[in-house]
């Protein structure tokens, strides 16, 4: 009995053990996080110069003091991170100037490749921002007086670096040019020279954010919402702009205003792994200076976008009138440039009027046929008018040979010969037909535009193609001849018929206007201003937009046709001759083509200068030029614009 119970207690016993096992192996996904913090003064001196941090579980985290940390403590600069002990990390602080017993600073982590906080099953630790933070809540203690009848010597102040801040009073007792009465411009090291926990003076700044409105008054807890607006409330002020990373609509520059992009919207720190972007758009241009000077632009990413009209360029940044830029790591880029507008047609040639047709004779007896008229032409060519028959002289019929011939046709406009008039005789002679109008001739053909600067001043404007000629009117056909009397022994004499009128002239086509230059691109375009660019910045242009097409010459005008000579009782008088018909008007020259738009990384143009040191350049393709409109001849095509890094330039 007793064994039989010891082996029952045994398995039960192991039965646990293999319980524990399992729920051992199940795997740990939970990442630790931040459960308390606490502000540390381990000096005394009033001023925080730690911070205690406590997870949810044991961690891990190696000694840090390479200035890259996966913490950011609003307000304060980190100076190390110690080595993980338990679920506890002390963070060493640069102190501040000024006493802070009541400041309970955000604290953010931030996930990292390097340096990470992790519990023993490696989970990250979690991504978070601490706000229950307690203070250290410590008063600087003020030393008793000695008790001696004469004041005690001053106890010596040390100042290692010798910048004239205490070191207790020194957010970098080592460095002398780190103290709080420093210059602080920000700067791509990112150093708070002045104490005041940003990189930039706080005093002297207008803050903008995504987040903010514009009407605010531009501080840290109160931002402005754009950039463009904030400007305008340091211009004059001595003031500079810090940016949070977002989104901006576009910015006049100001003289003396600097624009620093970068930070960080929470806590305002910039640098240290936070890699938001400060974006900047705007049409046609994402930055324009007019006459500004001293204007800094700093970790910046400025677009430019055509505005969509017909030959609109684009311009990343555009400065005129004399400004001054310097751009420090500082990424520009252009939209393509519009195409052109394409030349409007001419109009057509106006038709020319048709002859009149000739009057009919008589077989026995007066009058003639009359002449008919010229056919009227609205571009001044009309047709002659048509030869009168021969008239009969006499009633006799013995009496032979006093009838006379029919009347010539009269010449058309532009000197076309008219018809000869037909002889009397028995019968009568045919009268001749009028010779037709010669035809116009075609408008040349207007030149393309060339690919030049000469138009372009504080802003591009390309060569527009040249509009074509008009095409010449056609000349009016000649009048036909009239037709002989008849005249002979034995016969009653009879008048002869009239000849037609000539036809009116077509008037010419109208040329075609001249297709518009295509936009151009360009990253940075400056008239008579400067930039000097650097650290890293990049420029680039998108593409330029094609010259717009000539318009087409107008259609030539149709000429009128000749009017019909008259044919009655032929068998005894003349017939009237057929009057020519008119010349059809030439046709309108097509109009050129604009020339293309450039992609241009810099453009300087006037008296502009432009100093690029670690800058890289890039450009897109160039515009083609616009091709010329149909009809006529000659003109020179138009040409593609150019795609340059710098021009002029290399």
């Amino acid at each position: 009995m007793h064994e039989k119970n010891l082996l029952t207690i045994t398995l039960a016993v192991l039965a646990a053990a293999a319980a524990v096992a399992t729920v051992a192996a199940a795997p740990d996904r939970k990442a630790p996080r931040i459960v308390s913090a606490a502000m540390q003064d381990r000096d005394g001196d009033g001023r925080a110069d730690g911070v205690r941090l406590t997870y949810s579980e044991r961690v891990r985290h190696a000694a840090d003091r390479d200035g890259r940390y996966p913490f950011r403590i609003a307000g304060y600069r980190i100076r190390s991170v110690s080595r993980a002990s338990g679920r506890t990390i002390l963070i060493t602080l640069v102190e501040k100037a000024a006493t802070d017993d009541s400041a309970r600073p955000a604290i953010a982590y931030r996930r990292t490749r390097q340096g990470a906080v992790s519990d023993r099953a490696r989970n990250q630790a979690l991504a978070q921002v601490f706000r229950a933070t307690k203070a250290h809540g410590r008063s600087p203690s003020t030393p008793a007086p000695a008790p001696a009848p004469a004041p005690p010597s001053p106890a010596p102040v040390s100042d290692r670096d010798g910048d004239g801040t205490p070191d207790a009073q020194d957010c970098a007792p080592d460095d002398p040019k780190i103290h709080p009465k420093a210059a602080d411009l920000p700067d791509l090291a990112f150093v708070d020279s002045n104490c005041d926990g940003i990189d930039g003076d706080e005093a002297n700044a207008i803050f903008v954010s995504p987040e903010g409105k514009d009407g605010n008054p531009g501080t840290k807890a109160q931002p402005k919402r754009e950039i463009d607006a904030a400007v305008a409330a340091a211009a004059g002020r001595g003031k500079v702009v810090l940016a949070a990373a977002g989104s901006y609509g576009k910015v006049n520059a100001a003289t003396g205003v600097g624009i620093y992009g970068g930070y960080d919207p929470k806590i305002w720190e910039r640098g240290g792994g936070f890699d938001g972007v400060t974006s900047i758009t705007g049409a046609p241009e994402g930055i324009l200076a007019a006459g500004d000077t001293g204007v800094v632009l700093q970790l910046l990413t400025v677009a430019g976008l055509s505005s969509d009209g017909p030959g609109d360029s684009a311009y990343g940044i555009r400065a005129i009138n004399g400004s001054k830029l310097t751009l420090q790591r500082v990424t520009v880029r252009a939209g393509n440039g519009s195409f052109g507008a394409a030349g409007a047609k001419g109009g057509d040639g106006v038709a020319g009027g048709n002859g009149r047709p000739g009057g009919k004779g008589r077989c026995n007896t007066n009058p003639p046929g009359g002449g008919g008229a010229g056919g009227e032409s609205p571009a001044g060519r009309p047709g002659g008018t048509g030869g009168a028959g021969g008239e009969r002289q006499s009633q006799n019929p013995f009496n032979a040979g006093v009838s006379r011939d029919g009347d010539p046709g009269k010449p058309g406009s532009g000197g076309t010969p008219g018809g000869v008039g037909g002889a009397k005789g028995n019968p009568g002679k045919r009268g001749q037909n009028g010779t037709p109008g010669t035809h116009g001739t075609a408008g040349a053909r207007g030149s393309g535009g060339a690919s030049s600067t000469g138009r372009a001043a504080q802003t591009w404007r390309g060569v527009d193609g040249v509009g074509g000629q008009a095409g010449t009117p056609g000349m009016g056909g000649g009048g036909g001849g009239g037709g002989g009397a008849q005249t002979g022994a034995f016969v009653i004499d009879g008048a002869g018929n009239g000849g037609g009128g000539g036809g009116g002239g077509g008037g010419g086509g109208q040329p075609g206007t001249g297709g518009l230059a295509g936009g151009g691109s360009f990253g940075i375009y400056l008239h008579d201003s400067s930039v000097t660019v650097s650290h890293g910045s990049s420029i680039e242009a998108g593409n330029g937009g094609s010259g717009g097409k000539g318009g087409h010459g107008g259609l030539p005008g149709p000429p009128g046709f000749g009017g019909k000579g008259a044919l009655q009782c032929t068998d005894e008088v003349g017939a009237g001759g057929n009057g020519g018909n008119g010349g059809a008007g030439g046709p309108g020259g097509g109009g050129g083509g604009g020339a293309g738009g450039p992609s241009v990384g810099v453009m300087k143009l006037g008296t502009s200068t432009a100093t690029l040191t670690d800058t890289t350049v890039k450009v897109g393709a160039p515009g083609a030029g616009g091709a010329q409109g149909a009809f006529g001849s000659g003109g020179t095509p138009a040409q593609p614009g150019i795609a340059r890094p710098v021009f002029p330039g290399p």
